[in-house]
């Protein structure tokens, strides 16, 4: 039985000096700045405390819980009781016991996050920036993509000009040519799937067009950008929840749905 967040601390102060010099710089980080964990990837805990992502991973199942994900779950929960966290394998919106109220609940949580990831700015300065250019790149690849379609669907809706660049082949690439510098490149990047998201930032850098970006985790180097927003994805049963990410997407096309009718370029066009 794993501890749960309030005995963890007591657990790591205890067991200290039985661990190795790794796993010690982990548990100090832990006791420290367990709070934060629910914002917090395991690639981006292992940075701060000078470890391995695969140490994380093998502490909290040291400790007893099945992963990362669930250690970050059971200290979430302790924050926030009344919102439970998703089990794994529960992917289904009518799955498990908890039936929809908890897993909205969940999504809820995810949504808080994210809201809290993005600070007081939110997208404010992302909807100015890209307002009144045309068209507007939408870059992404692998879990990305299929916000890049929502995205692609809500500004095609409201008229935007839009074209969708999701691959690195040489017919892909030629979409990058309708850049220009009236243009502008909002980028998408989850996971490790970031050629392309970078790709359509250095071809915006290179036009002295703007871009933007929303990115998963604060390691991602598309994260330095000046318009670029963190929205954390949590784990369900091992994959990445797009929930927050999707609805960060939707309010920036919302953002800037209301702009001058204009043609839509096909995801498929060549």
């Amino acid at each position: 039985m794993p501890p749960d967040a309030h005995q963890l601390s007591d657990v790591l102060r205890r067991d200290y000096e039985r661990f190795s010099p790794a796993q010690q710089a982990l548990a100090r980080y832990l006791v420290d700045h367990l709070a934060e964990l629910p914002l917090l990837s395991a690639h981006e805990v292992a940075i701060a405390a000078h470890c391995s992502p695969a140490t994380v991973v093998r502490f909290a199942q040291a400790l007893g819980y099945r992963g990362y994900p669930e250690l970050q779950r059971t200290v979430r929960q302790a924050q926030r009781p009344a919102l439970p966290p998703r089990r794994s394998g529960q992917l289904g919106l009518l799955g498990g016991e908890d039936g929809i109220g908890g897993l909205l609940a969940a999504d809820r949580l995810a949504l808080e996050d994210a809201a809290a990831r993005l600070g007081p700015q939110g997208l404010g300065p992302l909807a100015a920036a890209l307002a009144s250019r045309s068209p507007l790149v939408l870059a992404g690849e692998g879990h990305a993509r299929p916000v890049v379609g929502i995205l692609e669907e809500r500004l095609a809706r409201h008229g935007r000009e839009v074209v969708v660049f999701d691959g690195l082949d040489a017919r892909k690439r030629v979409r990058l040519s309708a850049l220009g510098r009236g243009g502008a490149v909002l980028a998408v990047a989850l996971g490790r799937e970031t050629r392309v998201a970078e790709a359509a930032v250095a071809a915006a850098r290179a036009t002295g067009a703007p871009c933007a970006a929303l990115v998963d985790s604060s390691l991602s180097a598309l994260a330095r950008l000046p318009l670029a927003r963190v929205v954390p994805a949590d784990e369900r049963g091992g994959e990445p929840s797009l929930v927050a990410v999707v609805a960060v997407a939707q309010a920036l096309a919302a953002a800037l749905g209301a702009q001058a009718p204009a043609r839509t370029v096909a995801a498929g066009a060549a």
